[in-house]
Order: structure tokens, then sequence, then C-alpha cells
């Protein structure tokens, strides 16, 4: 066998923080034909349609869907012809890729297998005679977790060999099969149930409005990125919150979910119609951050983070702006007022604290969070090496993104307030000029990006260039940064820039999307390059805002991204970063062997930004 990731297959979790993998893949074949053609592949969310032709020319159809219902999930498998059905068994710890041993018995019409350390059970029905095979393979899965490694001056993918188990092949006469895995009763409210209907009221709109003439190619792809969209979410207590993604991101990462959330609001509220539900989610995290004094980097777990808080108060910002809930607003001034509280008395707040009108965190608690062993000493990748004997890796920095963010919340947050009668207590006003002026002192500069980094008590500034200075810019456009300021800076920015080559949307090259730090151009490998010479799609959002504000026609970067989403990678989703092509592609060859290589994962939820699409084709009106 020959796969992609052995994260592939039939998943479940998490459970009790676990994802644990259950099956490989189901092989089948119909009784009457030994050799099968592929003629294409239909793919939903969570259905997919394969169909063949046999050796005769005579069609052959196999249907798979997954649900998730109230005690239990199922795999349904449903074949035009009768059938012969081999489940690939793969009963894996996910988290420590520890395998598990399973029993097999047969129950009247049904078989149940029981890994002997995994908390679940497979229940198998629909078949009419069972046969034994007890066959295992060494399986190779070709990209491994989506790390690299060099030999011999190449670039290669990290392999996995991973064994799987065939025990049994199942024959059904009707070319059923179905696969149920008992669960604990979820008590979640399911939010896609009216998302076919919006999303053809959304193409309808799109033939309407589109600003310029493009193909029915582009609408279907901006289509299905915001089908895809809703495939995000797992159910944490009684409510779905958006998984990080795919593979081991299959849980819920805190400045994930916001980052995502950010730049999907305008989708999930006008597009499609689940702002009750949003705002359920949004109250869960107001909650979440007052009994933890912040936020973490799980919804009730971790470490606490130092960027999430500040996207948590600016997206409530945002909301209120769509829905006009004052309830929500009530409780965000009252979060905010604890948190501008605790600065001012110099206790510290999701992981910050203020001095010299800065907010002041540990280097890993944002988002460039990577730490690695310098002669056996840890280092986060975010501190330059060349203050090893000026600083301490422990001690606390100032971070651009984070008092950028800081500040536009505080900012929105109080812009939006003006008008309603509410109360606002005098330290969110104070905390919000201290750290504009700290800003001002500390990290603006007249034609430049701001440094990413500050140790204030050595006067120590990172002037590398980087998205997180990208961020902070978009963010406090007219707050810090006049449109000359920013047009001054745009020749930096555009030194970050990374083009793309079309593949299916067009044949020109366009931009992409912007280099996370402009340091030495290397392949991506492992976490040593994770928040270097890449390309991360969460800051393209912000590249975006800028050109917007300098008049700029975003067009270009925006079906660059949906090309990707299309030809390469997980098909109708985006991943996770991209490596520079260091050396060239040898596959794709020719001009596409300089495009930027997708690693790592390939379904990414803060990558899957819907808004810059709804702003720009229908000027925010979808409702």
């Amino acid at each position: 066998g020959n796969r992609d990731f052995s994260w592939q297959g039939l998943l479940v979790g998490p459970i009790n923080g676990t994802v644990y993998k259950v099956l490989d893949a189901i092989y089948y074949k119909p009784l009457d034909a030994q050799e099968l053609k592929p003629i294409y592949v239909a793919a939903g969310r969570n259905k997919a349609l394969y169909s063949y032709i046999d050796e005769q020319g005579k069609a052959y159809d196999v249907r798979i869907s997954i649900r998730t219902l109230k005690d239990r999930g199922r795999l349904e498998v449903f074949a035009s012809r009768p059938s012969v059905f081999a489940p690939i068994f793969a009963f894996y710890d996910m988290r420590t890729n520890y395998e598990s041993s399973f029993q097999i018995v047969r129950e009247g019409n049904a078989v149940k297998v029981e890994p002997e350390t995994i908390p679940l059970r497979l229940i198998i029905r629909g078949f009419s005679t069972l046969n034994s095979l007890n066959q295992e393979f060494y399986w190779v899965y070709k990209l491994g977790d989506g790390f690299r490694t060099v030999s011999e001056g190449k670039v290669y993918f990290v392999r996995h060999v991973r064994r799987v188990k065939v025990p049994i092949a199942l024959t059904s006469e009707e070319g059923l099969l179905s696969v149920e895995i008992p669960l604990r009763k979820l008590s979640f409210k399911r939010i896609d149930y009216r998302v076919r209907d919006r999303l053809r009221r959304l193409r309808g709109e799109l033939k309407k409005k589109v600003r310029y003439e493009v193909t029915p190619q582009v609408i279907d792809a901006l289509v299905l990125r915001i089908d895809r969209l809703m495939a995000f979410g797992i159910p944490i207590d009684s409510i779905l919150a958006p998984e990080a993604g795919a593979m081991w991101f299959k849980s819920v990462w805190t400045r994930d979910l916001l980052e995502g959330l950010r730049w999907n609001l305008l989708t999930y509220t006008r597009i499609l119609g689940v702002s009750s539900w949003l705002i359920k989610l949004v109250e869960k995290l107001i909650s979440i951050a007052y009994e933890n004094r912040g936020l973490r980097v799980f919804l009730n777990g971790g470490d606490h983070v130092s960027d999430a808080f500040p996207q948590l108060i600016s997206l409530v910002a945002k909301l209120y702006t769509l829905t006009h809930d004052k309830a929500l607003i009530k409780k965000t001034l009252k979060l905010t007022s604890t948190a501008c509280k605790l600065l001012r008395s110099g206790e510290s707040f999701s992981a910050c604290k203020l001095y010299d009108g800065l907010l002041l965190c540990k280097a890993n608690t944002s988002w460039t969070d990577v730490i690695y062993e310098i002669d056996g000493e840890k280092w986060p990748l975010r501190i330059p090496l060349d203050w090893t004997n000026k600083t301490s890796p422990g001690s606390t920095f100032a971070l651009v993104e984070v008092n950028a963010l800081f500040i536009e919340s505080l900012n929105s947050l109080l812009k939006v307030v003006e008008g309603t009668g509410l109360k606002v207590d005098s330290e969110i006003y104070e905390v919000k000029f201290e750290l504009l002026d700290g800003y001002k002192k500390w990290f603006y500069v007249e034609d430049g990006l701001p440094p990413s980094t500050i140790e204030p008590l050595s006067n120590l500034r990172d002037w590398t260039p980087s998205s997180t200075g990208l961020v902070a810019l978009a963010v406090l456009k007219n707050i810090v940064y006049d449109k000359n300021s920013i047009s001054n800076t745009w020749k930096h920015v555009k030194a970050m820039i990374v083009k793309r080559k079309l593949v299916k949307l067009g044949d020109g090259w366009e931009d992409f999307g912007v280099i996370t730090r402009k340091v030495e151009e290397r392949p991506y490998l492992g976490d040593l390059e994770y928040h270097g010479s890449v390309v991360w799609p969460r800051d393209t959002p912000y590249l975006v805002e800028v050109m917007k504000e300098l008049g700029m026609d975003p067009y270009g970067i925006l079906i660059n991204n949906l090309d990707h989403m299309i030809s390469e990678g997980a098909i109708g989703y985006v991943n996770e970063l991209f490596s520079l092509p260091a050396g060239l592609n040898p596959h794709p060859s020719g001009e596409l062997s300089h495009n930027p290589v997708p690693v790592k994962n390939y379904a990414q939820y803060w990558s899957h930004w819907c808004d810059p699409y709804i702003e720009y084709f229908l000027k925010g009106d979808g409702s």
C-alpha cells in the first residue's frame, strides 16, 4: 500500500484529549469483476462518490458517508452491485503511535471489533458472509507528518511505516456495509442544516454581483471554500467549536479558533446564518477567559497565551456591529475591565504584564511559539541568537503583534460602546492610552516595519522583517498608522511577498502570501524552519487589509489562494504553511517547480479565511 499520511483513515476523538485511528481504509470490489478502472471522484464534507468501470465496461459506483449522531458515529458504504469488502484495521493512539491489538467476535448478523487498549469498539453490519483472511501489511505513508529531511542534496518527506491488519473479508449481496462506533452521548446542536440552501443563494448572488467577469470555476471554488468551512467543528460540552485542523490538530486551539473566527465572521453571520451559534461560542470564550484570568493554548488547558485575548475582544466588537447583541458587550466590558485593572495593578493577565507602556510576556506565548535547544538550554525561536549573552530565554519581551492587537481591541470595544449608554470603567481608557503611547515610543518608525520583539530593560530590538510587523501595520491602520505612513512602509512589505504561478484558475504569476520572517532562505524541514522563510496563509488577510488601505486590488492574491485550494493538497482545504522552493521541486516540473510547496498539515482552520472573498466579491452583502 502507498498512502500520503498515517493520519488518513477513520479517526475518532478527541476522547479525553486523545485522537484514535481505527480504520485505515475499506477495500472493495464487485463480486462479478476482477479489475476496476477509476473514472472520477465526487467528494463532499462528509461523503464521497467513487465511480469506476470494470473489465466488461460495466459501471460500478461506491458511495461512502460519515455521520456523527447523538450517541454514535457511523461510516456507511453503498456499492451499486453485490460486493466484497475488506476493512483495513489500524488501531492506534495517534498521540503516541501506540498500536493496540484487537479481538473480532461475530454475533449474529454483526461483527464486533474490540481493541484492548483503546476505549472504543466497532460494530459492523450489512454483510451476509464472513471469510477469514488473517493478513497484515506494513503500509508506507510517503508524506509522514509533513516533516522533511535532506539527503544527498535533495529534500524528501520523512516517510512513516505502520502496520495494518486485514483479518476478514465481508460479502454483501446488497452492496452495503455499516460501521458503527458507540460514543458517550453528545448534546451538541448541529449548525449545518441550512448550509445547502445558503450556498445556493450565495452562488446566485455571486453571479449577479461579481465585480469582474470571473469564470464559473472561480465561483465554484469560492462556494466550495465556504462549504468546507463548515467541516470544522467538534463538540465542546454542548456547543461545536472549530478545531485547529486535520491530523494532530483535531483539537480546539484557542488562538487558532479566534484567528479563524476573526476572518470568517461575516461568512458565518451573513452568508451561513449561524449568528446564534457564534454568539454562544463567544460567550463561552468570555466565560473561560474570566475564570482563568486569560486564555490558554487549549480552551481549558495548557499555558496562558498572550495573543488570543485581544483577538477575543476585537471579535466581540466586530460581532456587535453585525448582531447588536448588547448582552455580549456587557459581558465583554466586565471582562476587559477586570483585565485592565489587573494589568494596572502590576499583576498579570493572559501571560502579560504592563511595563512602561508595553505589554511584556514570554517569547513563546504568541503564535511564534517554537522552543529549541542550544547547548542544552531551551531557547525561543523568536529571540535572535545574537541575544544569547544579552538576555535570558526566560525573560519577558514586548511582542509587536500582542501590543498592536491589544490596542486594536480596546480601541474597537470603546468605539462600539459609544451610544449604548453602557458604563465604561476608567481603567480601560487608561490602559488603551498607555499602550498607545508605549507603542509610539518603542515600536513606531516613520518608514519601516516595527521591530518584531523588544527587550526594554536592555533596549534590545529585533529588526528582522516579519509578518508580525505586517499584522501590527494592518490592525493599527487609522489608529497609529495613517495612509501616508503605510505607503512609506509598503516597500518593506513588498520585499516579503511571495508569488505563485496559477495552476487551475489561470496561467500567470500572482502574489500569494508573505514570508513569516525574512531570514536565510532554506527549505522547510521541521520546527527550526517553522516560523522562518516560510509562508503561512494565516498572515494573508492582514496583507489584503494593507493593500486595500493603499487602494491596491487584491484580486490576484485572492484567486491564487483559491487556486492552491483546488489544485494541490487536500482539495477544498488550505495548508498550514508553505516552504519556499529552495532547489526547485522535481514534481511538478517546469515553471510550477518554482511554486511554494505545501507542507505539514493539509487542512488548517486559520488558513481557511473566507471574509476577504465576501468583502471583495459581494462588498460585505450576502444576507
